[in-house]
């Protein structure tokens, strides 16, 4: 299933906050370990192609880019509700090769500071999306 998925921290509160500012998306806030999440999910994508994938997940990072800074990381994709936990994240030796994981400034200092992220919003720097594999 394809989805944006946030990590927010020990706070339910934030994985809410962030899920009202996807107003209009099918989201749900849940538990994965210690941490909340709000999960983001487009309607009508089963068996939709690439370019229609790729599509949803532009606007979805499009959205993100304005959300309330309430999120540690967040990315897109399929499977990515089980992607990782915070101090996963944070052991992880390379984080570059996630295509458009969201971080942020904290995660993205205690993990190197790699160049190859860019500025994403205020707080939060990212490996941008380049899209679903044809």
């Amino acid at each position: 299933m394809f989805a944006l998925n946030a990590e927010c921290g020990e706070r339910e509160n934030h994985a809410r906050d962030l899920a009202q500012h996807f107003d209009g998306w099918p989201s749900r806030v849940f538990a994965h370990g210690a941490a909340w999440w709000c999960g983001v999910v487009p309607e009508g994508l089963t068996g939709a192609d690439a370019a229609a994938v790729t599509a949803a997940g532009r606007r979805l990072y499009w959205l993100l880019r304005t959300a309330p800074p309430v999120y540690r990381f967040a990315l897109a994709g399929a499977g990515a509700e089980r992607f990782r936990t915070h101090d996963q994240l944070l052991a992880e030796d390379d984080l570059t090769v996630f295509d458009g994981l969201v971080v942020s400034d904290d995660i993205w200092l205690a993990t190197g500071e790699r160049p190859e992220y860019s500025a994403f919003a205020p707080g939060y720097r990212w490996i941008p999306y380049r899209g679903e594999p044809r």
